[in-house]
Parts: structure tokens; sequence; C-alpha cells
């Protein structure tokens, strides 16, 4: 998935493939004026942790680099999400709120934006309906 994707330089993609017993999550980062995390798969048991270990070094590098982090979750290729999960969403949104930034969920299935909003979390995000709209109403 190099080179250019919806019109967004893609070259300096991060491509990790993490192993389950079904399908493998694939998570893509793309950062510039924000950092687009496009999640395949699951986001349940382990790989939420590896997923909270690279997202806490991603936030501390924006941190060094002093800027207003904004962060997009593209979940179209997302099937479920565990506690585990959830707890690594709402973990990630508090820090980048705290740095006054904001997080963004992208395409999420009925599922998981049933179970957002059955536990109250739909305040710790945005909910845009694409990726345009997001920037739009960041610069």
């Amino acid at each position: 998935m190099c080179g250019k994707q919806q019109g967004y330089d893609t070259s300096n993609l991060r491509n990790l493939r993490l192993r389950q017993q079904q399908k493998p999550m694939q998570i893509d980062i793309q950062s510039k004026n924000f950092t687009l995390l496009e999640i395949q798969g699951n986001i349940i048991g382990q790989d939420a942790l590896v997923l909270k270990t690279m997202l806490e070094e991603h936030i501390q590098e924006l941190g060094n680099q002093g800027v207003t982090p904004m962060l997009v979750f593209n979940m179209e290729r997302t099937q479920t999400i565990d506690s585990a999960g959830l707890g690594v969403l709402i973990t990630t949104s508090t820090q980048i709120r705290q740095m006054g930034g904001r997080v963004v969920l992208l395409n999420l299935n009925r599922s998981i934006r049933r179970m957002l909003i059955r536990t109250n979390l739909t305040s710790l995000f945005d909910f845009p309906k694409n990726l345009e709209d997001a920037i739009t109403n960041t610069l």
C-alpha cells in the first residue's frame, strides 16, 4: 500500500500484521497533519494490547513534536471490538484530548456503533461522515 491512496501521500506508511486464529488484524498508519489508522480485522484480546502499545509510542512521538494531534481510525474493515479494544480507544481518546487534540472514528459498522452508544462512550469521539469532513473540521 505505498504511493497514493485516496489523494493522500502514503509513502511513509507502516504496516503491522498481527496473527489471530480467524483473521489477522492489520493496521496501516499514515501521518501528515493528522494520523490515519486503517484497522482491518478484530480489535480483541492480545491484538488490542499490541495496538495500545503502538498507539502509546505514536502519541509520545506526537507530544515530542509539539503538535496538536488528530487520530482518525478508519474502521470500515473492522469486524469486532471487545472490552480490551474499547479500553484502548478510551485511553487513546483521553490522552489525545489532554493534548488538545481529537479522535475520529470513521465507517463504524452497526454493531460497534451500538456498543459505543450502549456504553455511553460516544462523547469521547467525533463521527464525521468521511475523511474529508474530518480534515475540514480540523483545519
